[in-house]
């Protein structure tokens, strides 16, 4: 049975966070950078999550519940029109995702849109920087960078943001087919130069949602982190 992966809400506020507490990776990165493209290609559904040529589409915490093993057959579905939180899952329902190893993807709004307002930006920033500090059953940060170009103010001050906390971390450089083989290794030396990434402790895998290429080495680091214990508490 392969994975299977759905979309459960889109969150502006803590409040609607997901209170069933299975544990959750999210994705960070610049707007239009590719964390869409990234989920589709890790659970192989290319209409999952939804990938746009317009920077800043995303715009709350999209919340994607992942089943490693495949979808059990739950004993109760979550009552419907229950509010932002009628998603959760409850009892024996719960019991079956922990059992599985069921967690969430959790992809963050784009960040460095010129576009968006100084107020949506801050907005932004208090909702990324709060749930990536408090959120108790957060496990480790994905942060996707561009193959292509070099990483922009924003990618390095994400990264030693993510440095300063101590946040565990995987550097992911998308749209490797976008460019020739004989490139990755510069592409990714520049990189790993400009955001100090590239060792053990903070490792950076070369990634391609066309051809595959890096799912595997993304999935063992996901499926370590989520082995591990809650990095907020």
């Amino acid at each position: 049975m392969g994975v299977h992966a759905e979309f459960v809400l889109s969150a502006a506020a803590p409040s609607q966070f997901p209170a069933d507490e299975l544990p959750e990776v999210a994705l960070v990165g610049r707007s239009n950078v590719g964390k869409s493209s990234l989920i589709n290609a890790l659970v192989q559904n290319r209409k999952l999550a939804r990938t746009s040529n317009t920077p800043g589409r995303t715009q709350t915490l999209n919340f994607y519940r992942i089943w490693p093993q495949g979808k059990p057959r739950l004993a109760a579905a979550p009552p419907a029109g229950a509010g932002p939180d009628r998603f959760t899952l409850t009892g024996g329902a719960l019991q079956a995702a922990r059992e599985s190893g069921a967690f969430y993807l959790v992809d963050m709004p784009g960040y460095g849109f010129a576009r968006v307002s100084e107020a949506q930006r801050r907005q932004w920033a208090r909702l990324i920087e709060g749930y990536l500090l408090t959120r108790g059953v957060l496990r480790g940060i994905l942060q996707v960078v561009d193959l292509r170009h070099p990483p922009s103010r924003d990618d390095i001050t994400m990264r030693e943001w993510i440095r300063h906390h101590r946040l565990p971390s995987l550097c992911v450089a998308t749209k490797a087919d976008k460019i020739g083989r004989t490139a990755w290794p510069r592409h990714l030396k520049v990189i790993a130069r400009d955001l100090g990434v590239g060792g053990d402790a903070e490792p950076l895998i070369l990634f391609s949602a066309e051809t595959g290429a890096g799912r595997e080495d993304v999935w063992r680091w996901v499926t370590e982190q989520l082995g591990r214990g809650n990095i907020n508490g």
